[in-house]
């Protein structure tokens, strides 16, 4: 079988030169306004360092990133998308006050691989029940069709069945093609 979605948003994630430069562009920008009074980035600068990723990656740029951001990260993080990223990858246990650079590369590949993801959730919650009226629609229409009607109904309840079915697999292969 292949890869999750999210195993396959984490891994372009990392493979990308943008968004990786994003990271460490951002990570150098919250070290400087700190004035180098902490080893790396503290807990109240991630969301600024969370949205300044979000803005460098360029809608324009031919990178796999690029093209996330455009269809699955539709705006910058939110203080409780960072929150949640923190809590779910401990990242401030055992009193720890800052991220070095490997850490935060870690938060903002978890917080924007969350993000894709919850996206992705949010439009197959919409998607399947419009496309189940869609089945329904085209069920009762070609019931009632003068010449497909009567083949139609003979065939029993087999063909909606697999009428839905295509109709689900479509809509999933061409909406939510994270690879």
């Amino acid at each position: 079988m292949g890869a999750s979605a999210s195993k396959k948003i984490e891994h372009a994630l990392e493979k990308s030169s943008t968004f990786q430069k994003a990271v460490a562009i951002s990570f150098e920008e919250c070290v400087a306004l700190s004035q180098h009074s902490f080893p790396g980035v503290c807990a109240y600068q991630l969301l600024d360092a969370s949205t300044k990723i979000y803005e460098m990656i360029s809608l324009e740029e031919d990178d796999s990133i690029s093209q996330y951001r455009e269809k699955w990260l539709p705006q910058p993080p939110s203080q409780v998308e960072v929150d949640d990223t923190i809590q779910k990858e401990r990242l401030f246990e055992g009193g720890r006050r800052t991220l070095d650079l490997k850490e935060f590369r870690l938060f903002a590949t978890s917080l924007f691989r969350d993000m894709c993801l919850a996206t992705a959730c949010h439009r197959l919650a919409l998607f399947v029940p419009v496309g189940s009226l869609g089945v329904l629609a085209a069920h009762l229409t070609a019931s009632r069709l003068p010449f497909v009607g009567p083949m139609y109904r003979a065939s029993g309840p087999l063909l909606p069945g697999l009428l839905l079915g295509s109709v689900v697999g479509a809509v999933l292969s061409l909406k939510f093609n994270l690879g």
